[in-house]
């Protein structure tokens, strides 16, 4: 009796790890299929992602140093040449001021717009490692699952007169509907 009860219990265990494993393939297969694409259908190699991110890194602080010698470089020796000389003093001090405050402004916009875009480089580029990591170990899952069905599917075919017969459950019959042999009905 009780290797009956062990033997019903195997067969259902047998019986959830082939639906448990067949569910789980149907959600994993998918994402593996996607993730396991060619690196070449990625946006950008992971080399022009740092290059990238580098020199935004560098283009930053370029514009850093820029502002700072700004007064030094050809065309914009003006900006200091406006605010100092008394000569230009007609055009008004502080349309001269809000022109150079205006200039460093853009400056300072250019130099943090570079560094967010650096900022965005480096997370896309964590984002693509992650990725990567990811599909890996999906495939490698996706592998032994596939591994796995296989070898239930093995046992189901060696044993196949020794499995019950399981029937669909089907709701439309009640239980009113099944005549009981036991009862005539008189």
């Amino acid at each position: 009796m009780a290797l009956t009860r062990l033997q019903d219990d195997l067969l259902q265990d047998f019986n959830e790890q082939k639906q448990m494993i067949e569910q789980q393939l149907e959600v994993f297969d998918p994402m593996g299929m996607e993730l396991s694409k060619p690196a070449a259908q990625r946006l950008v190699s992971k080399g022009a992602m740092i290059f990238a991110e580098i020199l935004c890194y560098l283009l930053s602080l370029g514009s850093i140093a820029f502002a700072v010698f700004l007064n030094k470089l050809y065309p914009f020796y003006i900006l200091s040449e406006l605010r100092f000389k008394p000569k230009y003093n007609s055009l008004g001090i502080i349309n001269i001021e809000a022109f150079n405050l205006a200039i460093y402004g853009l400056i300072g916009l250019i130099c943090i717009l570079f560094f967010v875009i650096a900022r965005t480089m480096r997370s896309i580029r964590l984002k693509n490692d992650i990725l990567h990591f990811a599909g890996k170990h999906i495939k490698t899952l996706v592998s032994q699952h596939l591994r796995r069905k296989a070898g239930i599917k093995a046992l189901e075919q060696r044993h196949f007169m020794d499995q019950p017969i399981t029937v669909p459950y089907d709701n439309t019959i009640k239980v009113n509907d099944v005549p009981n042999p036991g009862y005539d009905g008189n």
